[in-house]
Order: C-alpha cells, then structure tokens, then sequence
C-alpha cells in the first residue's frame, strides 16, 4: 500500500495542494483507495485538509489536501575531501539548522569522522527543535554499492569497500542511505531546485575535484548502480599529467582545486573566490578550453536539458557562463541547442548537505516506504 502514499506525496510536494478528486485522476486510485490513502496521511499529520482556492462551480468544492512540511524532519551529510557538512530539512528541502567540521587526509579514520557526524546530527536536532528524524542521507565522496550502504572507492580520501551506513546506523540509531555526492546534489535540484519539471538535469560540481550527477524524469542515473557521473576522468590528452585515477590527462587532472591554487601560487584552503582569481592568469584559456571540450561530450552522451554548477563553479565569474554559452551550442546537437540551459545552483554554500537530505526524503519519505 505505501506505493500508494509516495503517489500522493509526490504530486503534493511537486504541485501543491489538491482536491481528492484530481488526486484520484491523477494516480489512477479508486475512490476507496484514495480514501483510505489520505486518512492514514491524515492521521499521521503529514497533510491536512483546507479551503480550496476559489472556483466558478456550482456548489461547495470539497476540502483540498495539503502537505505539511515540518510534519517531519531528515538529516542531510556531504562528506568531500577533508570536509563534511550538515543540515536538517524539513519536508520539502528547507534547512533548519547546519554546520559543518573539518578533518584531515590521511590521519583521520573513517570510524572518528562517522562518529563526529553522529554527533553533529544530536546537536542539529536540538537546534532544529525536532526529536525525531525520519532517516539521515549521506552524499559520499565516491561510487557506492547497489543497495546504497557500502563506498566503493573514494579516490580523494583513500576509502575502499567501508560499510558507512551500517556505521552510521550504529552510532545514531537511525535508517542511512548512501548516494555519490554529485548525484545527491543532482536529486536536489530537481526535486527543490532549478530541475523542477526538467526533464534530463546534469550538476557539475567543482571542488578538491570534479564530479556530476544526472537526473532523467525524475530518477537518479546510478551507472552501473553507482551513481557516479565521472566528468573529470574524461580522457582529453593521452599524455597529460597523471590523474588521481592512475590515468593520464583526464580533466580533472587539469581543473581541480590543487592545479588551480597552484597556478595562483597559494596555499592552504581553498578561498571562495578561486576562479576569480584565475580569472586574471594566463591558465584561465586553458581551463576554459578543456572545460568546454568534456561538457560537448557529456552533452552528447547524456543530452541533459539544464546544466547546473556547484561548488567553486557556482561562484564563477560571468565570463564562464558567457564563453560556455557561446561555444557549447554549436559543438552539440542542433536539436539540443536551443533547449540547453546553464545555472549557478540557488542552495548557496551547502549544496551537498541539502542533497544528502533530498536522496533521505526520497528513500524515507515520498517512496511510501514508512505507510
């Protein structure tokens, strides 16, 4: 039966609030069903009845259903190269509360940063006033398993086979589920950001170094069951330098946080407004040249609609988004380029802790999974 519930719940979170009436049309449920459905929806204060908006009918029009959105509450985790980040969102993505630690590669254990975000999320729930959390999503730096419970291979922090949900789980007592961290960003957008209603979406995101996630109608593309998109281990010079994944001249082996700090002779973290700064060096052209070159590929292969950027891409300047609009069209499909759209992400400085909440609100929530 929850099947049933993740119908109603979704078109409520996509479209607001409904009438049983087109509730019935729309699934495809008989009226016993729909009944049914919302009575335990109902029940459970994930949704309430109230005035529907005016209508020219005769008649009284019946009381619509609307989602409630901090009926509930999940926990959402980005953990990249030295960094994690943290929020809790209610039911339609919005955060009530953050924060974020860093820890060091190689030295800190996978077992002591687990059991710091198992403390951080103890700390958000008192600060987001919610005593319960449905479940935590956890965007990884990596390709996970089919069931979302195991990373793979997490190049930039050493991790291998490491069964991080089971680990979590044991520290908070809560569901964990797994996703790539770009994918996570990807679902993101598409469930509470620019891809509402787009039908293919591609995020790229550029930080220590440099990933996509893609959603097609709405699902997740997990390659392989993955989840990884690898934009930055497109092979654009057979005798470039070595990459992190043992090849040569990959894309990231060029366009990274590393390479690019170095190229303005800096050390240290990151600051926020790199690609600015690149911006006035001779190794802007370049940066622009290969970037440009491994999207018209991906755009070839994946043939997204929307193109999102995230992380130091997000706060690039205007010149990027000119120079990609100008050369990409014409490298693409004819019948892709006047669709092709390129955004900044709106979810500021913690994209991947806000997509970590959207693949648990998925999973826990709007699957139906809890009816």
């Amino acid at each position: 039966m929850g099947v049933h519930h993740g119908q109603v719940l979704r078109i409520l979170r996509d479209e607001g609030p409904q009438s049983r009436a087109i509730l019935a049309r729309r699934t495809g449920l008989s009226a016993t069903t729909l009944t049914h459905v919302t009575a335990q929806l109902l029940a459970d204060g994930s949704v309430a009845e109230v005035e529907p908006a005016a209508s020219s009918g005769v008649g009284r029009p019946g009381l619509a259903i609307r989602l409630l959105p901090n009926a509930h509450h999940v926990a959402g985790v980005h953990i990249g190269a030295g960094l994690v980040q943290l929020t809790v969102t209610d039911l339609l993505g919005s955060p009530k509360a953050a924060a974020s630690f860093e820890f060091a590669l190689p030295d800190t254990s996978p077992e002591a940063v687990a059991a710091r975000i198992a403390d951080e999320i103890e700390n958000l729930k008192l600060l987001a006033r919610t005593a319960h959390l449905l479940g935590v999503g956890v965007g990884v730096p990596g390709p996970v398993d089919a069931g979302q419970r195991t990373i793979l291979a997490s190049i930039n922090t050493g991790w291998r086979n490491l069964p991080l949900a089971g680990m979590l789980e044991r520290r908070t007592g809560l569901t964990v589920v797994l996703e790539h961290n770009v994918t996570a960003m990807a679902v993101a957008e598409a469930r509470f950001g620019l891809g509402r209603g787009v039908p293919a979406l591609l995020y790229v995101y550029l930080r220590s170094g440099l990933g996509a996630g893609l959603v097609v109608d709405g699902v997740p593309f997990r390659p392989g069951g993955h989840g990884a998109v690898e934009l930055g281990h497109i092979q654009i010079s057979q005798d470039g330098p070595r990459c992190s994944c043992g090849n040569h001249g990959c894309l990231e082996s060029y366009v990274n946080e590393r390479v690019l700090m170095r190229a303005l002779g800096l050390e240290g973290s990151a600051p926020a407004d790199l690609l600015m700064q690149v911006e006035n060096t001779d190794v802007w052209g370049p940066t622009l040249a290969r970037l440009t070159d491994s999207l018209a590929i991906a755009i070839s292969l994946l043939t997204p609609d929307l193109i999102v950027f995230g992380g130091h891409l997000a706060d690039a300047p205007e010149s990027l988004f000119a120079h990609l609009r100008k050369h990409l069209p014409p490298r693409v499909m004819p019948h892709m380029r006047d669709i092709l759209r390129f955004e900044r992400t709106g979810f500021g400085s913690q994209p991947g802790a806000i997509g970590g909440a959207a693949v648990a609100l998925d999973h826990f929530f709007y699957s139906g999974a809890r009816y």
